[in-house]
């Protein structure tokens, strides 16, 4: 067999490997090298985008909606990152909807604008293939987004189940707890189920016992950051201050006959890699009302309380209870930690005055978490949040440059190599005029995320 001499000697198979794990950057590099790197690069230079709509961008976003309409078929994840709430309906106006194999869509704004539904029904409305993964961000104004009504999204979920990988809402739910717990009866394929947000009191913010069910249909399930709450807690002792009417009492055999159940629903999901129950309040709660806010009605996590149902979670790397009050620090627990649990980190929160803003560090918190044994640093949950195909930070780059190799690809067959040479040139031209935008789009996205791993695995990077 001859020696591998260059790119091009290798099969086409490891090629197609090969190109995934290339930065946006690189891949318009590569598609200026020649017509059969073109037809290679160019459809995933298109294939995960990744966009910053910013005010006073009109030219660029003119040349990335012309880029975009010539090539949306290669459309498979995209990630929108919005300046202001009023650029959303400008961008579905602009942008050539429907994408037909758009499967993914990440969408960071402000919201703190109300709109009425139609924005809502515009973004479901992006794609006619079958939505994967979908991912809301920085949510700031829960009164606002409260006025948009269920509907839409009860709707959606019960379009999208029976093909939906990942959802994640992020500083508020933007579903019912009812509608996020019909995911779990309705959607076999879900891998992910993310729902965090600030310290809030109200039934939509935790899911109920009563939800958690053997009915439950997702056993693929890997990633579940949920609040479980309604438990009956007995044994905890506080007897003054915020606490004491926060604590749902019960008999002690009652609270042990509730917790199992939720235990034996949880045991079910074999394959978890990320188990989040609890997650770290706003910093922006003063210290005096942090024990307000502290969830009380969560599980106990002690043996006595039904933990051993969960030894069957072998994959676990990542354990979350912060800002609940369990009792993880017996002897028993820990020796059972370590045997059952041995690669898994588990944050808590030991004081309710020691909280972190970001649900994304819980591992980091080495003042507040329990580290077991290797204590990877793949054990952050952002690990298991999933760098989303469509975040790396070169996408607005992408969008330029594919947009004029676009141009230069449809004279492709006619051209000779010299006008090719000249598209080239002309390309990089543009892009330079370009690659400010896209820089300083990269550098809010704060993420450089280029796993770019086959379609059906949706990645998520950091909490912004």
């Amino acid at each position: 067999m001859d020696a591998i001499a260059s790119f091009d000697d290798l099969p086409v198979e490891i090629q197609e490997k090969i190109t995934p794990s290339l930065s946006h950057r690189d891949l318009a590099a590569c598609v200026r090298v020649c017509r059969s790197w073109r037809r290679l690069f160019h459809y995933q230079v298109w294939s995960h985008i990744n966009l910053l709509w910013r005010k006073d961008d009109m030219a660029w976003q003119e040349r990335v909606c012309r880029g975009l309409k010539v090539n949306k078929e290669f459309v498979k994840s995209l990630k929108l990152t919005l300046e202001a709430d009023n650029l959303l309906p400008l961008f579905l106006k602009q942008c050539p909807v429907p994408f037909p194999n758009l499967t993914s869509l990440e969408l960071v704004a402000p919201f703190q604008k109300v709109y009425d539904k139609e924005w809502v029904t515009g973004l479901i409305n992006m794609t006619t293939d079958d939505w994967k993964g979908i991912i809301f961000r920085r949510f700031k104004k829960r009164s606002g987004l409260a006025k948009l009504g269920k509907n839409p999204f009860k709707k959606f979920l019960r379009h999208a189940a029976p093909t939906l990988e990942v959802f994640r809402t992020y500083d508020v739910s933007l579903v019912s707890m009812e509608d996020v717990a019909a995911l779990l009866y309705t959607a076999p394929n879900l891998k992910e189920l993310y729902i965090s947000g600030g310290a809030d009191k109200t039934r939509d913010n935790w899911l109920d016992t009563g939800e958690c069910s053997e009915d439950w249909v997702c056993s693929n399930l890997e990633v579940f950051g949920c609040r479980i709450g309604g438990v009956p807690r007995s044994d905890i002792n506080i007897r003054d201050g915020p606490a004491l009417n926060l604590i749902i009492y019960e008999s002690t055999q009652g609270s042990i006959k509730i917790q199992r159940e939720v235990y034996a629903s949880l045991a079910r999901l074999t394959k978890l890699r990320e188990l989040t129950l609890g997650f770290p309040l706003d910093p922006a709660i003063d210290d005096e009302y942090a024990e307000f806010y502290r969830q009380y009605d969560c599980l106990a996590m002690t043996l006595d309380s039904g933990l051993d149902l969960l030894k069957g979670l072998k994959d676990l790397r990542v354990v979350g209870l912060m800002d609940m009050e369990v009792y993880i620090k017996g002897e028993k627990e820990q020796a059972w930690f370590a045997e059952n649990w041995p690669h898994a980190t588990i944050s808590t929160t030991d004081r309710p005055e020691w909280y972190y803003s970001d649900d994304s560090n819980n591992s980091n918190n080495n003042d507040d978490s329990d580290d077991r044994h290797d204590g990877n640093d793949s054990n952050n949950s952002d690990d298991s949040s999933d760098s989303d195909d469509s975040s790396d930070s070169d996408d607005s780059s992408d969008s330029d440059d594919s947009s004029d190799s676009d141009d230069s690809s449809d004279s492709d067959d006619s051209s000779d190599s010299d006008n090719n040479d000249n598209n080239d040139n002309s390309d990089n031209s543009d892009n330079s005029d370009n690659s400010d935008n896209s820089d300083n789009s990269d550098s809010s996205d704060n993420s450089d995320n280029s796993d770019n791993s086959d379609s059906d695995s949706w990645r998520t990077d950091d909490d912004e």
